[in-house]
């Protein structure tokens, strides 16, 4: 999605001469150099947030950021892939095209920083140029619902995509001594709530009243204009309403609808965490039962551009309940403690397939708004991660977690599987190195279930991922025992990354770990304890020899571990022409 800042465009096209770029500049075959092998991006081009995720008639389908021109940010449009098993995708033509030829804009608002109210007047852009204003109207993030019962009047069971418009477009005051419009003011972001239907299960979508907003910026509540974006929606079965979250700087807006047309502000969400670093973004409401159990909860979750435990942009989430108008936090400390997804650098713009029932999976961009110039690829840039199925624990007296695993439909890539063994591993006084001599590659699963007794605790444990052939080069996933830190490493992966902050403290000190680590061709998801936390790690392994990062050790340094069911799955491409 995004970005509203001006600086957005120019840092990303900086990055690009920065940093050099890998692959084919024509059509893609998907097997160019760092190309995931079982993570979707698109063929050609810019991606980023998920949006409009929908399952209808057994397909499921993926809307995204897109930019149909371009391998930088920028002409956001819905771009569109479909999938029979949320793991092999096809890429469709664009959904939702950036709005062109835009009318003319007129109407006076008063946000919080003008004494009094001034005149949005002018032809749309999207290029900060009020001279040569272009006609376009990006299209922002959004979802998709079906509408089963024809609420909104387009036909049983179509897809209904709301989305935020945004452009920029000229403001003046009521000076008109000089021009007859008013004194220029000079320009500013407008972000409107719109909405596009689909009456042939999302082959085409139409702009609903030739983009008329149905919620204009002139609705929004606090007085924003440029971070008014996002609309998540959800139905209440217990308050029988439809809900709509919406970010507006600092503070997360509620609207509320019985027709899917018209929409009531109902109440918001205060931030009260890290108030003012970066905006929230992506916010929506789940409703999810709490594992073994009947209790209902309401599980917040939004993204962040900056504050995230590795670093620049994450996400976050709160539990409380919904009354139908308001959530209500489940302590008066929820909303000042927030719990993370995901404790890598790459994890974004998560949201929730909707029309799914009994399941609750998310999927979220792969990559940080404040690292994403290091993704130097092409001609695509830019991935999805796997596709998550959450659910809602309870871990104490007013406390849950939400667990995730990745979708079991992931298990249909499997292939050849290399048992490591059950085995004992001492490194008294050293580190002691085992180098997997069964198995090489770049696309797989590895799992192992690791346990020392207290007088033999090792000081670390874990893998070599990616190593060449003369392991001076790898990705370490890893344990450290004693602070109970479980880490990601890739400082020595030779990319000359200095940051080292992907990882984790787990909440208890159990004397076992169990680590589940996918690796890609240029990423690693690792799902501790089954899903207890997660580190997801964008890399690119060896950049001056690429092919020779094909190795895997385990290691133990300082101490004893037994190592149970340890194996490496091979994971077949999803692209099917390898």
């Amino acid at each position: 999605m995004k970005r509203s800042l001006k600086g957005m465009i120019v840092a990303l096209l900086l990055s690009m001469v920065i940093f050099p770029t890998t692959g084919h500049a024509d059509d893609s075959n998907y097997q160019e150099t760092y190309r995931n092998q079982f993570h979707y991006s698109a063929n050609k081009n810019w991606i980023n947030d998920p949006n409009g995720l929908v399952q209808l008639d057994g397909v499921y389908h993926m809307f995204y950021q897109h930019n149909p021109y371009g391998n930088e940010w920028g002409n956001m449009s819905w771009g569109h892939a479909t999938s029979t098993d949320l793991i092999h995708w096809k890429e469709q033509p664009i959904a939702i095209p950036e709005a062109e030829n835009s009318p003319w804009v007129d109407f006076w608002f008063k946000t919080k920083d003008d004494t009094k109210p001034v005149h949005y007047i002018g032809t749309p852009t999207t290029n900060w140029d009020g001279g040569h204003p272009n006609g376009k109207k990006y299209i922002f993030s959004g979802s998709i619902i079906v509408d089963k019962e024809n609420k909104a009047g387009f036909g049983k069971n179509a897809l209904l995509a709301y989305y935020t418009s945004t452009y920029q477009v000229a403001v003046r005051d009521d000076d008109t001594s000089k021009d007859p419009l008013g004194n220029y003011l000079g320009l500013r972001e407008i972000q409107e709530q719109c909405l596009a239907y689909s009456t042939d299960g999302g082959k085409t979508f139409t702009k609903y009243k030739g983009s008329e907003p149905i919620i204009p910026v002139t609705a929004v509540p606090n007085e924003q204009t440029g971070n008014f974006r996002d609309p998540k929606v959800v139905y209440d079965d217990e308050h029988k309403v439809w809900a709509m979250t919406v970010v507006t700087g600092q503070e997360v807006d509620i609207y509320t609808s019985t027709n899917l047309i018209d929409w009531k502000y109902q109440s918001n969400i205060l931030r009260k965490h890290d108030v003012g670093n970066g905006v929230w973004e992506c916010p929506e409401l789940i409703p999810m039962t709490v594992s073994g159990t009947k209790e209902k909860k309401w599980v917040l979750s939004l993204s962040v551009q900056n504050g995230a435990p590795a670093g620049g942009s994450g996400m976050q989430y709160f539990v409380g309940d919904f009354d139908g108008k308001a959530f209500h936090p489940e302590t008066s400390e929820t909303m000042k403690n927030p719990k993370w997804l995901d404790y890598g650098e790459d994890f974004y713009a998560g949201i929730t397939f909707s029309n799914v029932p009994d399941r609750t999976i998310m999927l979220g961009w792969m990559s940080n708004w404040s690292y994403v110039g290091e993704q130097h690829t092409s001609p695509w840039k830019g991935e999805m991660t796997l596709p998550r199925e959450l659910t809602l624990k309870k871990v104490a007296h007013q406390d849950y977690q939400l667990i995730q695993e990745p979708v079991k439909e992931i298990n249909n890539l499997s292939n050849k599987v290399v048992q490591l063994g059950n085995k004992k591993v001492k490194a008294i006084n050293e580190t002691k190195v085992n180098k997997v001599t069964n198995y090489q590659g770049q696309h797989y699963r590895l799992s192992a279930e690791f346990s020392w007794k207290e007088k033999t605790m090792p000081t670390q444990l874990g893998f070599n991922l990616r190593e060449s052939k003369d392991g001076s080069k790898k990705v370490v996933v890893g344990y450290n025992p004693k602070t109970q830190t479980a880490y990601i490493d890739r400082t020595k992966d030779g990319e000359n990354i200095s940051r080292n902050s992907t990882k984790v403290k787990l909440d208890s000190d159990q004397k076992k770990i169990k680590l589940t680590v996918y690796v890609d061709s240029s990423s690693i998801e690792v799902f501790i304890n089954d899903g207890e936390k997660v580190l997801t790690q964008v890399m690119y392994p060896n950049p001056d020899q690429p092919s020779d990062s094909n190795g895997l050790s385990y290691f133990v340094s300082n101490g004893e571990v037994k190592m149970k069911h340890a194996s490496v799955t091979k994971l077949n491409s999803i692209w099917g022409n390898n």
